[in-house]
């Protein structure tokens, strides 16, 4: 039943979550990109397989009948393929609302007078510093930052909604009200994230980028919502809710047609290629265990003071432990570091039994053995002869 606070959009994810359909569907159809980003957590980028257009417009159809309202494009860099705006065009024509993913560089006006007429919901847009020389040194490409500010510029006359996106590093972290201030007066909205991601293969050689633990309080401030300024609240999390969409209302599709969770949860649940979207999705024995997953669970987490100020991500605890079940030391170094920044801005002071119900990090651990998840690995030569535009 719908509540007068209700909309139809909510009526309609309710209805899917009964189905057990997801409303979002992230689709990542190329991991090849322009730009050489010293953070991108992707591995193989020029290698790894990619489903021909037949296939990914296949799947359309079948999302299409499936009842699955969103979609999510990105990559790598999704005008890398020829044949995006043909699987964009097909998506429109069936209704589907989309968020295309992109650092923009590559959209001139004439690209972005397309992505409004077919009513594209949002273009995210990966940006990282208004200095040339910082965002040019993050992504590793000269002139990037003017190709991507140009981009923006043409989705905002072309009447499209852009987010500028930020990933924090020690390089930029202080730049991020400047960041916010400067895409807002643009109409831009802005999202500034903290974490940099492991990389896909589970190594620790993008750990490096995190930012240090007085850069991350720092940002933490800086990224606060002006509604939890002086609240006077301690946030907590809902003990029998979900810890995250993945695997309920969020699905990813990899290019080669591999079905995860979620874009940052690699663990195989299908194939597309093989057998039809929704017989994966529900035949799966290990989605099934992690729709079944909620935070009742965790109870160490119940007992943390400062459980809501973690965001709990299953599937960086799968890549850093093996189980997304167990978090990994970094969680709860960074819960702490949260509970410092909100201190003071929050209005709110932790006692020091609250201190301690912090689970204890011991990072970096002497002795850990870097664990290498069984990542879905595609056959080489599967698709052999097969170009990624069907052609």
């Amino acid at each position: 039943m719908m509540t007068s606070d209700s909309t139809p959009l909510d009526g309609l994810r309710a209805a899917l979550a009964r189905a057990d359909v997801p409303s979002i569907v992230h689709l990542d159809v190329t991991y090849r990109c322009d730009l050489d980003c010293e953070h991108c957590y992707l591995d193989q980028k020029d290698t790894w397989p990619e489903m021909v257009t037949a296939d990914w417009l296949k799947l359309l159809e079948e999302l299409y009948v499936a009842g699955v309202p969103y979609l999510i494009w990105s990559g790598g860099e999704v005008f890398a393929r020829p044949d995006f705006m043909e699987m964009l065009r097909f998506a429109a024509a069936r209704g589907f609302s989309s968020t295309v993913k992109t650092h923009a560089g590559n959209i001139s006006p004439e690209l972005a007078a397309q992505l409004a007429a077919l009513a594209v919901t949002r273009v995210d847009v990966s940006v990282y510093s208004l200095d040339e020389e910082i965002h040019d040194a993050i992504t590793r490409v000269p002139g990037s930052l003017a190709a991507t500010l140009a981009g923006i510029r043409a989705l905002r006359d072309a009447g499209v909604e852009v987010r500028a996106a930020t990933v924090a590093m020690n390089s930029n972290v202080d730049e991020l009200p400047d960041l916010e201030a400067y895409f807002t007066a643009l109409g831009c909205s802005f999202s500034g994230s903290l974490q940099v991601l492991p990389d896909h293969s589970a190594t620790d050689q993008l750990d490096s980028l995190s930012l240090s633990e007085e850069a991350y309080v720092r940002g933490k401030r800086a990224t606060l919502t002006k509604a939890s300024r002086d609240s006077g609240v301690k946030p907590s999390f809902v003990p029998d809710g979900a810890p995250c969409g993945a695997g309920r209302t969020l699905a990813y599709v990899a290019p080669d047609g591999a079905l995860w969770p979620c874009v940052m949860f690699p663990m195989h649940i299908g194939q597309v290629r093989e057998r039809p979207f929704l017989e994966s999705w529900h035949d799966s024995e290990e989605r099934a265990a992690l729709r079944k997953w909620t935070n009742a669970e965790r109870t160490d987490c119940q007992s943390c003071a400062g459980n809501g100020h973690c965001f709990y991500c299953a599937g960086e605890a799968y890549k850093r432990t093996g189980d997304y079940r167990k978090a990994p030391d970094v969680f709860h170094q960074r819960t702490k570091l949260a509970m410092v920044a909100y201190e003071p801005h929050g209005n709110v002071t932790y006692t020091e039994e609250e201190w301690r119900s912090v689970p204890e990090t011991t990072l970096p651990p002497a002795d850990k053995k870097k664990f290498m998840f069984p990542i879905y690995q595609p056959e080489r030569g599967q698709r052999k002869g097969a170009s990624p535009t069907g052609g």
